[in-house]
């Protein structure tokens, strides 16, 4: 009956904006014939999947009848997008377009949001998961793109599956088949958000570890049992690996040119250029150019974004922390203060009180064992998700840049906060009423 509840629920709740966005995919069609996407690895994508109606190859470009990886073009990508849309152009045997990329957003963000919902539904956080029901489709699939980062709302809903369903398994809020079905599933969904974005994907293992680690201390010395929580940090590891495994599987496959370049974002790239964001005394800039030129400086047989790159990238990040410490943190101060000072949600308030608010009532709360006596533990263990991801996001503002762009998708996060808050409240009231 409680899933009926909710799928009746989503049905009604998500639906409409769900067609308003998918329907409104259309618009990109007329761009097809006159004029490419605005980002460039869109048109590289639907080049692949062209490649792929051809020779049933993902993630390749046919070029001169030679198959070369897509990572050669599309530089520093993260594969997920293509993969998806290769294997969509394959079971239907033509091109992706434009409305396609559209479309694979919206029901990437859906998926998002109705899992996210879903689980939350299971750990009988009630009113938390129709608040996210409520106010989510618009936050989700208000607008949507041909470019990347309008999937990663839904990409950072998914990566927070395994730590909760880990966390909900482990203190008895799932029944053990419940748990073991929303484990796998979670697995499956970060292996999808490190496809589609390894920045998320890492954030997924990072909160899984986190979640362990926590209910690791939680149990006594003389009882503690952790090899199921071992596995679900493995599990993790795993699917964060999936773009390589990916990627051999097609190099096993195909006569393929051999990739010079790394198919996914590359950490220390994005870290040292991060320093470049604000102003700083070596003169680092953020731009992609910026960092081929310095490499070219230093030794001209290095191609951008291949491993030999990443590699130089790592010692000058690391150079450069050596030297002046005191730079790096004065750069890492003025760019999180930038992303704490304005919201994320509009209208709402800045994303700093955002996360003071979520700290300061998870802290109150397990204080004075709160959670506990208004019958709600479950909203103990999601607000403490919510505060990671937001600890995350701030992190990834502090090392890369502070935009919108990549700071929006935490609002799923945020929208989760109000929901644990206000049941928090709700039950708080009934159970004053009660003792009355």
């Amino acid at each position: 009956m409680r899933a009926l509840i909710f799928v009746v629920a989503a049905l009604l709740l998500v639906t409409g904006q769900f067609h308003k966005a998918f329907d409104g995919a259309e618009r990109y069609g007329y761009m097809a014939d006159i004029m490419p996407a605005e980002w460039g690895a869109t048109n590289l994508w639907l080049d692949s999947t062209e490649c792929a109606v051809e020779r049933g190859v993902w993630l390749a470009i046919c070029d001169k009848g030679k198959l070369v990886p897509l990572s050669e073009y599309a530089i520093a990508d993260d594969p997920g997008h293509a993969l998806l849309l290769d294997l969509w152009a394959m079971a239907k045997q033509s091109r992706a377009t434009l409305p396609d990329v559209a479309r694979l957003n919206t029901l990437l963000d859906t998926l998002g949001l109705v899992a996210l919902a879903g689980l939350l539904f299971a750990l009988r956080a009630y009113l938390a998961s129709l608040v996210l029901l409520w106010f989510g489709p618009v936050e989700y699939l208000g607008w949507m793109t041909t470019a990347p980062h309008w999937a990663f709302i839904g990409m950072v809903s998914l990566a927070g599956i395994l730590p909760l369903a880990v966390a909900g398994r482990d203190l008895g809020l799932l029944s053990r088949r419940a748990g073991a079905w929303w484990i796998a599933a979670g697995v499956v969904f970060l292996a999808l958000a490190t496809l589609i974005r390894e920045a998320i994907g890492l954030m997924g293992v990072a909160v899984t570890l986190g979640m362990v680690v926590l209910l690791a201390l939680r149990r006594p010395w003389a009882t503690r049992r952790l090899g199921g929580l071992a596995l679900a940090v493995a599990l993790a590891v795993a699917a964060f690996t999936t773009p390589k495994w990916v990627v051999l599987a097609r190099d096993l496959s195909f006569d393929m040119q051999r990739a010079q370049i790394v198919p996914t974002h590359g950490l220390s790239h994005t870290l040292y250029l991060g320093l470049g964001f604000v102003e700083n005394k070596w003169g680092i800039q953020y731009d992609d150019y910026y960092g081929q030129a310095v490499a070219a400086e230093i030794d001209p047989s290095i191609v951008f974004c291949s491993p030999e790159y990443f590699r130089l990238m790592w010692k000058l990040y690391l150079a450069r922390w050596a030297e002046d410490p005191g730079e790096i943190l004065r750069i890492y101060a003025t760019k999180g203060w930038e992303l704490l000072a304005r919201p994320t949600m509009y209208p709402g308030p800045p994303f700093g009180v955002v996360l003071l608010i979520g700290l300061v009532h998870l802290l109150v709360a397990s204080a004075f064992g709160l959670w506990g006596r208004i019958g709600f533990v479950q909203g103990a263990l999601i607000e403490t998700a919510c505060v990671a991801f937001f600890g995350l996001f701030l992190a990834q503002a502090m090392a890369a840049l502070p935009s919108h762009n990549y700071a929006m998708p935490v609002n799923a996060w945020v929208l989760v906060l109000w929901g644990v808050i206000a049941e928090f409240v709700a039950r708080s009231l009934l159970r004053v009423r009660r003792a009355a």
